[in-house]
């Protein structure tokens, strides 16, 4: 009986390598879009952005990079905005171009590894190399998780792969329209991410490696090199000639995370570097990212199996570094894996995705390299070896396979915290503010209304007035029309008890659950003209340059100790359509004191609202009702204090003047009440 391996002297038809193509792209897709609808089950803050780019790109901009959040390469959100053609606005047009562009990089890392593995002239891996690497990366768990979290760094791996297929082709082949190819995707990997500013030493090292394997260079090859790099150039100039005018804003995450300071000394840059190095080794291997977001927490990258074909992949590459294709592989690794280790305060499996492909192709190597050495011994008549690795080979793959899917259907999809990782229950704020009628005045307390889920999924709704309940509570004397406030009560307690005071002829008239059975969101709708019936225990007016007002305040008791916190709750309005954001103050006074020189004792400055609800976004006829807490100093003396309030504008610090008052003045300040410190 003759084992079916043995056919491996024999090149497959290349029909038949596109039907194994075509299958194992099937099974890529089968993961990659299998429940895409509910896993992830949102889209969560940076993947909701790319969603608000396409939109407006499809309004008609056609920006090269969008500024906001930290800046991005545009041509991911370009593809979304296609996508969004189709499917219309929501988390699942982001998901499914993500998903798009993953299945398209198994065919594209089949290209290169059968490029590569070709110059092996025959056998397993030069046949098979690339369908297999194709087979590793379908079924890589790395690589889906990262396809389902939807962001443009998974058009890495598809643009590497695609950028080393047409060098290695063009190198073998001498023709230059691959040359070309290649400095068409060198061109536009700078508008993917900022992983592939790495491409050009990429391609320069690969053009060095063959061209010291062939010991000469001719003038044919200088414009193999000129052609690739200027075609690369042509199309990068105009994000150059952004980044010219728009110095600080490219690459500013780069400086923000790049782990070495130039104030460490060189010795301890070393140190630092050595342990990242080996954290990204152990995330290939031992441990991963512990971000739930993008991982299981620790779950290294590779599974068992493929991580030790991954070791051997990589010795057996550098025992044949003398040959370019695995010098030149060993690069691809070390390069695209260099962003993982040099940078802090992100996850490592993305920043190192450029290398996925590379570790594809080393696992494939290591997985077929020996199946030549025992085609030969069974020649001999020692078949058994060879069925043995076979046998082990195909029960790996499966493995593998299944390790990837119970992994992220079966213990990371249904985890419930996803729904608070993805922003779940913002992403239904959302969807149920932009049912709301277009007159409606929508408060929203605590989410803040710059939060990308929020503005996508709400479309971009304007008016949306936020504020944060756990500091503050902001209301209308009387409504003018119909009134929402959107109450997320397990992130503050404190607002739908006081609308019920103040607001009890309106009530809840929607509850929102996630998908989990939790519940998330409370809509508590007031009808037109219902008065407000809350206000301060003590009255007392105050106006500030005719542009905000005290109307009272509520304070509990009038006696404490040193060391106590005063409690106080604000009662201010607005008087005029304020363009400033202006910092409230409030000073305990007293007699003078010694260690100071200073007559305060306590002292508290913030913005209203903790800055969630700024005095620039305060609206006529509103009340704002702010709590501050005004710690007395330990060493304050036994005696009476007053308690002050003021209000300035940041960085100036220009007191704003009080007009009128029916409380005392002192140097721009309103005296609310007098204290008692006793022993």
């Amino acid at each position: 009986m003759q084992s079916p391996l043995d056919s491996a002297n024999r090149a497959p038809a290349r029909a038949a390598k596109l039907i194994l193509l075509a299958l194992i792209m099937l099974i890529g897709a089968f993961f990659r879009l299998y429940q895409i609808g509910t896993i992830p089950p949102g889209d969560g803050f940076d993947p909701a952005y790319y969603g608000l780019d396409a939109l407006r790109i499809l309004a008609g901009e056609h920006p090269l990079y969008f500024a906001t959040n930290f800046g991005r390469e545009a041509l991911f959100s370009y593809i979304v905005a296609a996508v969004y053609a189709l499917t219309g606005p929501g988390t699942l047009g982001i998901h499914l171009a993500s998903a798009l562009v993953s299945i398209l990089t198994i065919p594209a890392v089949f290209l290169a590894g059968n490029e590569l593995f070709q110059r092996e002239k025959e056998g397993w891996l030069a046949q098979y190399g690339g369908l297999l690497a194709a087979l590793v990366l379908a079924l890589s768990f790395w690589h889906l998780i990262w396809s389902r979290y939807s962001v443009r760094a998974i058009l890495i791996p598809l643009f590497v792969a695609l950028l080393c297929f047409f060098l290695l082709r063009g190198w073998r082949t001498q023709r230059r329209r691959y040359f070309l190819l290649a400095g068409l995707v060198m061109g536009l990997g700078f508008y993917t991410y900022q992983l592939a500013q790495l491409f050009p030493i990429l391609a320069a090292l690969g053009f060095a490696y063959e061209l010291i394997a062939r010991r000469a260079v001719t003038r044919r090859d200088v414009g193999d090199m000129a052609l690739v790099f200027g075609t690369a150039v042509l199309l990068a100039l105009p994000l150059a000639f952004y980044a010219y005018q728009n110095p600080g804003v490219f690459n500013q995450r780069i400086g923000d995370v790049f782990v070495l300071k130039e104030s460490n000394p060189l010795a301890e840059q070393a140190r630092i570097l050595a342990g990242h190095i080996w954290q990204v080794v152990r995330m290939y291997t031992v441990e991963g990212d512990s971000d739930p977001l993008i991982n299981i927490p620790g779950r290294p990258s590779l599974s068992p199996f493929l991580a030790l074909a991954f070791v051997g992949g990589v010795l057996l590459a550098l025992w044949r570094w003398r040959r370019p294709q695995y010098l030149f592989l060993l690069t691809w690794l070390g390069l695209m894996s260099a962003p993982a280790f040099l940078a802090e305060k992100a996850a490592m499996s993305k920043r190192a995705l450029g290398a996925l492909p590379a570790a594809t192709l080393l696992i494939a190597l290591a997985l077929l390299l020996p199946l030549d050495w025992l085609r030969r011994q069974s020649k001999q008549g020692r078949r058994w070896p060879m069925w043995a690795y076979t046998a082990v080979l195909l029960l790996g793959l499966l493995f593998t396979g299944w390790r990837s899917f119970s992994d992220l259907f079966l213990v990371w999809g249904v985890d419930p915290l996803l729904y608070t990782h993805y922003n779940v229950g913002v992403a239904e704020i959302g969807e149920y503010i932009a049912a709301l009628p277009a007159d409606e005045t929508i408060y929203l307390s605590p989410t803040y209304i710059d939060h990308s889920t929020l503005k996508l999924h709400s479309g971009n709704r304007e008016g949306i007035r936020p504020y944060n309940g756990r500091h503050c509570f902001v209301y209308p004397q009387q409504t003018s029309g119909e009134t929402t406030y959107i109450i997320v009560p397990g992130d503050e307690g404190n607002s739908l008890p006081l609308l019920g005071s103040a607001f009890p002829q309106g009530g809840v008239s929607h509850e929102g659950y996630l998908g989990n059975g939790n519940r998330y969101f409370v809509a508590y709708q007031i009808p037109p003209d219902a008065a407000a019936q809350m206000g301060p225990q003590q009255t007392a007016v105050a106006n500030w340059d005719d542009q905000l007002a005290l109307l009272g305040f509520d304070l509990a008791q009038d006696t404490f100790r040193a060391g106590d916190t005063i409690t106080l709750n604000l009662y201010l309005q607005p008087l005029a359509d304020m363009k400033a954001n202006y910092t409230a103050f409030l000073h305990l006074r007293g007699a003078e004191n010694p260690a100071t020189g200073s007559p305060v004792w306590g002292q508290v400055d913030r913005e209203p609202c903790f800055q969630s609800y700024p005095t620039s976004w305060w609206q006529p006829g509103e009340v704002i009702r702010d709590t501050f807490d005004l710690i007395i100093a330990p060493d304050t003396p036994p005696g009476d204090y007053q308690i002050t309030l003021g209000f300035y504008h940041w960085p100036e610090l220009t007191r704003l003047p009080i007009v009128t008052s029916s409380q005392a003045v002192l140097d721009d300040t309103a005296v609310l009440q007098t204290i008692r410190v006793e022993p």
